[in-house]
C-alpha cells in the first residue's frame, strides 16, 4: 500500500508540474484552430450563432465545420466566466487529468489484480504521447478521457455516466465520432458474450438508449451545417487531405508514415511485446474475459478505419490519433505480463516499459522528415524561442507585413498568444522574412533553399534544446526593406 500510494503520488506530482510549467503557454499544433480560433468566433460574438460562417467572420477566424463546435463553445464560455487567459483552457485540461485518473483506477480494478493497479496507472498516465496531449491542453486529451469512461461505464453498466461519455466523446472532433461508433458496436459486441453468444433484443435496445441523444444531436448538427454552409472542405485548406492518392508511391508512403505514428514515442515495446503475447495466449489456449475480447475487437476496428485512409486519402497522421487503441493494446500487452510473467519478471517488464515511454520524448528525427512535435515533450522549449524571436522582431522594428513563416509561427497572434492587438504572420514565403523552425515541418525543397546563399540571407538563429528558430531574409525578393543586422 505505501509503495502504491507513492506511485500515485509521483505522477500527481508530475501532472501538477508539467502543468504549472505550461500554464500560460500559448496555443500550439492543431489547437491554433480547433480550440482557439473556433472560440473567438464564439468570444467575440457573443454566441450570436451556432455555426461558424464562411462569410462575415473576424479576419483569420475559420472553421472545419466536420469537427462538432464543442471545444470553441466550452473554451469561449470559459473566457467568458475566468477571463481571456491562456491558463483557463489549460486549467480547464488540468481538471480532465483528474476525472481520467480516477476513471483508468476503477477500470483496472476489474481488469488487474489490486498489487499492479498502482503500477499500471502509472504506465498509462506517463505514455509519452498521452503526457505531451496534456502539455498541450489538446482536445485529444478530452477524447480521450472520455473514451476511458465509456469504457468503465460498459463494463460496470452505468448507462447515466455512458450517455455523458460517449457526448463528449463524439463531439469534441470527427475522430471521436469514429470512436463512438466503433465503441457501440464493440458494446455490442461485449452483450453478446455476456448472454452467451446469443442475441437478445430488449438487452441489445436497452444498451442502445445511451448513444441516442448524441445521435440525434450530432445528426442535427451535420444536416444543419451542410444545409448552411455546404460541403465541409470547399474552399477549404484541409481538402487535399481527403483526396484520393495519386500514385502507389503516395500510398506507399502514406503506409509508412501509418506505421512509424503507430511506433513512436517507445510505442514499438508495446508492440513487440503484444505480438509476444498474443502467441503465448493462442499457444496455450488462455481464455479471455469479455472484457478483453471486446477490447481487442476495438483495437481491430480501430487500426483497421485508419488503414482504410492509407489507400482513400492523403491525410497526415498523428501519434494523438492512434490513443484509444494504444490504450487497449497497453492493457492487453499488460495483461500477458500479469498472466505469463512471474512478480519479479512482471516488475523489470514494467520497468522496462516506462523506460521506452520516457525516451519516447526524445524521438526527435532529422529535418526533413516530418515530426508531431504535439506529441513530445521535447517541443516544451519552442514557446521561450517563440517568444524570443517576437520580441526581436518588434524590437527592430520590422513590418509583419514582411513575414511569413511555417505552421505554428504563421498566422494572428491574437489568436495564438491571446494578445490584444492583430500581429499577423503569413505563410507565403516570398515575402522579404522567413521564420524557419523545425517545429514547422516545411516542405524539403524550402530547407534546401535555405541552404543557398544567393537566395537566403541567415539574420538570426534562436536555439535551445531540440527546437530552433532561424529568421532568414529573402535576398530575390526586390522590396526596400532593411537588412537587420545579426549581431
Amino acid at each position: 500500500m505505501v509503495k502504491n500510494n507513492y506511485l500515485y503520488f509521483l505522477v500527481t506530482i508530475i501532472y501538477i508540474v508539467i502543468r504549472i510549467l505550461t500554464i500560460n503557454n500559448c496555443f500550439f499544433w492543431d489547437n491554433i484552430q480547433q480550440v482557439s480560433k473556433e472560440a473567438h468566433w464564439f468570444y467575440l460574438t457573443n454566441f450570436r450563432d451556432f455555426f461558424i460562417s464562411k462569410t462575415n467572420v473576424p479576419d483569420g477566424i475559420s472553421a472545419t465545420g466536420y469537427h462538432a463546435p464543442l471545444m470553441g463553445m466550452m473554451t469561449a464560455l470559459l473566457w467568458k466566466i475566468l477571463g481571456y487567459k491562456l491558463w483557463v483552457h489549460h486549467l480547464f485540461i488540468a481538471f480532465w487529468a483528474i476525472i481520467l485518473s480516477y476513471n483508468i483506477k476503477k477500470m483496472l480494478s476489474v481488469l488487474f489484480p489490486k498489487e499492479y493497479i498502482a503500477l499500471i496507472l502509472t504506465i498509462i498516465l506517463l505514455e509519452s504521447t498521452l503526457l505531451s496531449q496534456f502539455a498541450v491542453s489538446s482536445p485529444d486529451f478530452i477524447l480521450f478521457t472520455a473514451f476511458v469512461i465509456a469504457l468503465r461505464a460498459i463494463i460496470f453498466n452505468k448507462k447515466g455516466l455512458l450517455t455523458i461519455a460517449v457526448f463528449f466523446l463524439c463531439c469534441i472532433n470527427m475522430r471521436g465520432v469514429f470512436a463512438g461508433i466503433i465503441l457501440y458496436v464493440s458494446h455490442q459486441y461485449y452483450l453478446f458474450l455476456q448472454n452467451n453468444g446469443s442475441f437478445n433484443f430488449k438487452k441489445s435496445f436497452s444498451i442502445t438508449l445511451p448513444y441516442i441523444p448524441t445521435f440525434i444531436i450530432l445528426t442535427s448538427y451535420y444536416t444543419f451545417y451542410l444545409i448552411s454552409n455546404g460541403w465541409f472542405f470547399s474552399d477549404s485548406s484541409y481538402s487535399t487531405h481527403y483526396m484520393m492518392p495519386e500514385s502507389f508511391f503516395q500510398v506507399v508512403k502514406h503506409l509508412v508514415e501509418f506505421t512509424l505514428r503507430s511506433v513512436e514515442n517507445g510505442r514499438i515495446v508495446i508492440w513487440i511485446l503484444s505480438f509476444y503475447f498474443l502467441f503465448k495466449f493462442v499457444r496455450s489456449k488462455t481464455v479471455l474475459s469479455h472484457e478483453l475480447k471486446a477490447f481487442m475487437l476495438m483495437f481491430i476496428l480501430f487500426n483497421g478505419l485508419y488503414l482504410i485512409f492509407v489507400f482513400i486519402s492523403r491525410m497526415p497522421f498523428s501519434s494523438r490519433y492512434f490513443l484509444p487503441q494504444f490504450f487497449l493494446l497497453t492493457v492487453f500487452t499488460l495483461h500477458g505480463i500479469t498472466t505469463f510473467f512471474t512478480p519479479k519478471k512482471i516488475k523489470l517488464a514494467f520497468m522496462l516499459i516506462i523506460f521506452a515511454q520516457t525516451t519516447g520524448h526524445l524521438w526527435i528525427y532529422p529535418d526533413k522528415i516530418a515530426k508531431p512535435w504535439d506529441t513530445t515533450l521535447g517541443h516544451l522549449t519552442y514557446y521561450d524561442l517563440r517568444e524570443e524571436c517576437f520580441e526581436y522582431i518588434d524590437a527592430n522594428n520590422i513590418n509583419y507585413n514582411d513575414i511569413s513563416a511555417g505552421f505554428c509561427l504563421y498566422g494572428n497572434r491574437r489568436f495564438i498568444e491571446l494578445i490584444n492587438e492583430d500581429k499577423i504572420v503569413h505563410h507565403e514565403k516570398n515575402r522579404q522574412y522567413f521564420l524557419y523552425s523545425n517545429i514547422s515541418n516545411v516542405e524539403d525543397e524550402l530547407i534546401n533553399e535555405f541552404e543557398d546563399g544567393n537566395k537566403w540571407q541567415l539574420i538570426k538563429t534562436f536555439k535551445k534544446g531540440f527546437v530552433f528558430i532561424k529568421i532568414y531574409k529573402n535576398l530575390s525578393n526586390n522590396t526596400n526593406n532593411k537588412v537587420v543586422n545579426s549581431n
